[in-house]
């Protein structure tokens, strides 16, 4: 998603006054910062994103994120009033599992495969 499309979906997001129902409209990764941009039914409640985030939707209904944050799954949650809403990030790739060592076939630094050689047997 480039900048432009990014920040014309959220100016669309933001532009809407009426009350509708609870609900992410934009979460997306397009810039190395998390965006959510969503909607409450009333005004002033209170969201909190993926369990740790807090804050407020405006007089409008509507509430946005900016983060330094990385979803694992690449899927947030916004609880609002008791209700869990979930939204797919785009631009936002899954991290892989942790590794603490390499394998004996993985490649080397310098990208080619590592060796063991044993002596060479004497006639």
């Amino acid at each position: 998603m480039s900048i432009a499309i990014a920040a014309e979906a959220l100016l669309l997001s933001l532009c809407q006054t009426s009350f509708g129902a609870s609900d992410i409209t934009i979460a997306a990764i397009p810039t190395g910062r998390l965006y959510v941009v969503g909607t409450t039914e009333r005004p002033h409640q209170q969201v909190v994103l993926d369990g740790q985030f807090q804050t407020e939707s405006d007089e409008a209904g509507e509430f946005q994120y900016e983060l330094i944050y990385h979803p694992a799954r690449c899927i947030v949650s916004a609880l609002i009033d008791g209700k869990a809403y979930e939204a797919v990030v785009s631009n936002c790739g899954q991290q892989g599992p942790a590794t603490t060592s390499r394998s004996p076939t993985s490649p080397s630094r310098t990208g080619s495969p590592s060796t063991t050689c044993a002596p060479a047997a004497r006639a």
